[in-house]
């Protein structure tokens, strides 16, 4: 199997000057754990996760200097992973699976010149696994 085949190709993403609180909220709303980057062009430069954000020390509401968490001033161009890993549309599934578990990730954008075309996370592999092992129980 192809990335091609299981990607989602509704790919929520974010740029690279977008404020850390925007990405806060549209995580929040959109219930996803992390995102591709990208430019102004649309092409990809990073990915970033609920654990950039976590992990970078930024306060809470109301705890910064006079109520300011110091959120509204970052970008995610300060948090996200860059250069990100991504891959093109005709990588193997199996491919894939071996470079998340190597690297320790979760979602891996897939590219097409540059730009992203869709996304494939770990619960997109783990469902695919789950339908086939069902079709074969059957």
């Amino acid at each position: 199997m192809l990335a091609k085949e299981l990607m989602r190709r509704d790919v929520i993403t974010v740029r690279d000057d977008t404020g850390v609180d925007d990405l806060i909220d549209l995580m929040v709303r959109e219930r996803i754990h992390g995102c591709p980057v990208v430019d102004g062009n649309g092409r990809l430069v990073g990915v970033v996760t609920q654990q950039d954000v976590f992990f970078s020390g930024i306060q809470g509401p109301g705890e910064g200097k006079g109520g300011d968490s110091g959120r509204n001033r970052m970008t995610v161009r300060e948090l996200m992973t860059s250069p990100p890993v991504s891959a093109d549309e005709e990588t193997r599934i199996t491919n894939l699976c071996r470079m998340m578990h190597r690297l320790g990730i979760h979602r891996v954008p897939i590219v097409k010149d540059g730009k992203v075309t869709g996304i494939i996370s770990s619960l997109d592999i783990v469902g695919e696994l789950a339908d086939r092992e069902g079709k074969r129980e059957s």
